[in-house]
């Protein structure tokens, strides 16, 4: 007589940001013939081709299921609609099924592959050829968080669904954080550019972002936070606050989950947006602040960051506090918002 035994887990998701978390029961541990590179392929290979079962030759655990699949749904956010799993062990072979998102049919499933690699194609596609690592990746920054709104809903509404995904942001052009990342992951991987998903706390609440790596240097990326609906509903233009930066700057807002499969080390500011564009500044200077309106007149909106706290009081001591802004530009209407956090000003006019 066959014993067999059957554990169930499921993605538990938290709905303010679409970060999730995995909840199993335990099944007992048994030594196995297959590598985790193995089930991993194994995993994949059948999603990809549409099935949701996969079959091995050896007990496992439903904790070494767990942490493959954490890994799947951290590589490939392409296959979009694993929400949990249920392993199956008799004494001598282990099944893995997928459960699916909204229950979609495998039909329904392909026809969404398909378009979640048609909509990164034509985001591929418009990338200018001539660009360099950090000009693509700031070209992808810059295109999700144009294409993408802040899914509002899909946030307050207590369900894990397509914003919460890949598919969501590149496909509906609606999601919440984790549908940005998994977005900008899976545009990076098309890419052959190294970048992984982290989670964490924040004042706003739960949270995801991206680190990215540009010439061998980490740098952490975050889309969510730099489109300017996701806050206050209020359409504006793309910011370029957490458009790599580093460990110092980012610490400032959040803090990270020490689970993550991988947490870089971010040390480098050399490929910064700020310090790219030659608008990061260590000192205070007219001249160099009024450059930098006159660069970006016909955006209408400049974006400076300052190296520490007295630069940045100088600035806004010259500027607004003293006026100094109207005689370093024609505009006849000023605004500006502060951000004292990651000492940034950003300048409309």
């Amino acid at each position: 007589m066959n014993f067999m035994k059957k554990s169930v887990a499921v993605l538990c998701m938290m709905m303010l940001t679409g970060c999730g978390d995995v909840a199993t029961q335990s099944s007992a541990k048994t030594e196995t013939t297959v590598s985790d590179d193995e089930i991993y392929s194994g995993i994949v290979e059948s999603l990809e081709n549409m099935s949701m079962e996969s079959e091995y030759p050896c007990v496992i655990d439903s904790d070494r299921t767990e942490r493959i699949i954490s890994i799947i749904n951290e590589k490939r956010p392409e296959l979009f609609w694993i929400t949990g799993f249920t392993t199956t062990s008799y004494p001598k072979k282990t099944t893995i099924e997928i459960d699916v998102l909204n229950g979609y049919k495998p039909t329904e499933l392909e026809t969404m592959y398909h378009d979640i690699v048609a909509s990164a194609d034509e985001l591929i596609s418009s990338i200018p050829s001539h660009l360099d690592t950090y000009g693509t990746v700031v070209f992808v920054h810059d295109y999700i968080v144009s294409n993408c709104e802040y899914y509002m809903e899909g946030a307050d509404s207590g369900t894990f669904g397509l914003w919460s995904n890949a598919y969501g942001c590149l496909v509906n052009g609606r999601a919440v954080c984790q549908g940005y990342a998994e977005a900008f992951q899976y545009i990076m991987n098309r890419l052959d550019i190294e970048c992984g998903i982290c989670k964490g706390d924040t004042k706003r609440g739960r949270h995801a972002w991206n680190y990215v790596n540009i010439d061998g240097k980490y740098y952490w990326i975050d889309l969510t936070w730099d489109d300017p609906v996701s806050e206050y509903g209020e359409i504006g233009e793309i910011t370029h606050t957490y458009c790599l930066i580093d460990d110092n700057r980012l610490m400032r807002t959040r803090t990270i989950d020490s689970n993550c499969n991988f947490i870089p080390k971010c040390n480098e500011m050399h490929e910064n947006y700020f310090v790219k564009n030659g608008t990061y500044l260590t000192s205070y200077s007219d001249i160099t602040v009024t450059e930098i309106l006159n660069r970006y007149a016909d955006r209408g909106q400049a974006e400076i960051m300052f190296s520490d706290v007295s630069v940045y009081n100088d600035a806004i001591e010259n500027l607004f506090e003293n006026g100094g802004i109207w005689g370093l530009t024609d505009s006849e209407q000023i605004n500006y918002s502060e951000d004292d956090t990651m000492l940034i000003l950003t300048i409309r006019y």
